[in-house]
């Protein structure tokens, strides 16, 4: 059988060979319960449909009543009529119509022995059941429309026979004959049980046939009877309820933890989402440093020369610039002494800086031509520096300036 991890609903049914699970449009075959146990995909919810022979029906009269009311009073009833206690089986009730100030239902009952047998491997492998229904009151539903229908079909290799009406289940019974040819006059005698207990509310409409090989047998048993033949397939939507109560509670907790187990998955396939978008991002950024790289390697020789060109300006300036000449500073020194009595004793240049001394006639005047030196425009290239003047034998005071090459002044 092929599966399908996200489908959460199975249902288990009696099928003529024995069992069979449908999970959405596939099916699986099984001898047992066990068998298929095996064969189903974990963390799904499973729907268990009874098998004919595991439960009993019972035609009640009671009072017209709320539902709640009706399933009091025909526990009540069943208590009385069958051999359990309220606590060994579990029932439902199909309302079939009123008869003066009362109304008939048909109590389906299920002893909860034959309940536990049949779905322990289900409970075993903690598969549920989450619901439990009656297959004989699925095929009723299935048949609705019909109007008064008599079903006949085979069970794990026994034929049994129902009477509907509307959707409704109004007697079954299984047969004891061969399954492969059901005997007509058992056929009749079913017919006429059900009548004799008022089952029948009117006469039969037609026969419905899950197998071909037993239509003969039928137009036997009911000549001039329309018969269908074809596979009887019950309704899915459940109808009843025949689950215990202890069980509904395993039920919900199973189907909590279902959903617990698809909010986690959905939340990894969220975070390996993420884990994924990161990784793109990543390779995303990586490859954009990559062609950056490529970029940089690319230009780092244009670079380089043009470092290398402002290297060699810069070693020329100095031949090139008026302002940078020797006979320019000097004119520029010379024309900051004024009409001061000061006298340059000795210049030095190279291409970054200059350097001279000279004589004031006192320290106040070498102050004051050192400060004309730095306001001087013409040598805004240079950064003009001088130590404290010394004083000389003769009173006269010796200093020294200096003037190197400011890389940080904008020419104007």
């Amino acid at each position: 059988m092929k599966t399908r991890v996200s489908a959460q609903l199975v249902r288990l049914s009696p099928s003529p060979e024995g069992w069979r699970a449908q999970i959405g449009e596939n099916l699986c075959i099984g001898a047992t319960i066990q068998e298929l146990a095996g064969k189903l995909p974990s963390g799904f919810r499973a729907e268990l449909l009874l098998p004919s022979s595991a439960v009993v029906t019972e035609r009640l009269t009671l009072p017209r009543a709320s539902r709640e009311d009706l399933l009091s009073m025909a526990q009540l009833q069943l208590e009385k009529l069958l051999p359990y206690t309220a606590e060994d089986f579990v029932f439902d009730i199909e309302e079939l119509g009123g008869v003066g100030e009362d109304v008939q239902i048909l109590a389906v009952t299920v002893p909860l022995p034959e309940l536990k047998a049949t779905a322990e491997a289900l409970r075993h492998a903690g598969k549920g059941p989450v619901a439990v229904g009656v297959y004989a009151v699925q095929l009723a539903r299935e048949l609705a429309g019909k109007g008064n229908v008599l079903a006949l079909w085979l069970e794990a290799g026994k034929p049994f026979v129902l009477l509907a009406s509307d959707g409704k289940l109004l007697w079954l019974e299984g047969l004891s004959s061969d399954p492969s040819s059901p005997d007509p006059g058992e056929v009749q005698r079913v017919l006429l049980g059900a009548e004799l207990s008022g089952a029948l509310p009117g006469r039969l409409d037609r026969v419905c046939v899950g197998a071909p090989e037993w239509v003969p047998a039928l137009r036997a048993a009911l000549p001039g009877m329309a018969i269908e033949e074809g596979a009887l397939e019950p309704r899915l939507e459940m109808a009843g309820n025949w689950l215990p109560p202890a069980w509904a509670e395993e039920a919900a907790a199973l189907t909590r933890k279902s959903r617990l187990v698809e909010r986690l998955q959905w939340a990894a396939l969220g975070y390996a989402a993420l884990l994924a978008a990161g990784f793109c991002w990543l390779a995303f950024e990586k490859s954009r440093i990559a062609k950056l790289d490529r970029q940089i390697s690319e230009l780092q020789p244009l670079v380089e020369a043009t470092k290398g060109r402002q290297n060699r300006w810069k070693n020329l300036e100095a031949a090139v610039e008026p302002s940078r000449y020797l006979i320019e500073l000097l004119h520029q020194a010379s024309k900051a002494v004024g009409a001061v009595d000061i006298r340059i004793t000795e210049f030095q240049m190279n291409p970054k800086e200059f350097a001279f001394s000279a004589e004031a006639s006192n320290v106040a005047e070498a102050i004051e031509y050192v400060g004309r030196l730095k306001k001087e425009t013409e040598l805004s290239a240079f950064k003009i520096d001088s130590p404290n003047p010394n004083i000389l034998p003769n009173e006269r005071a010796q200093f020294r300036v200096t003037g190197k090459v400011d890389g940080t002044v904008v020419k104007r």
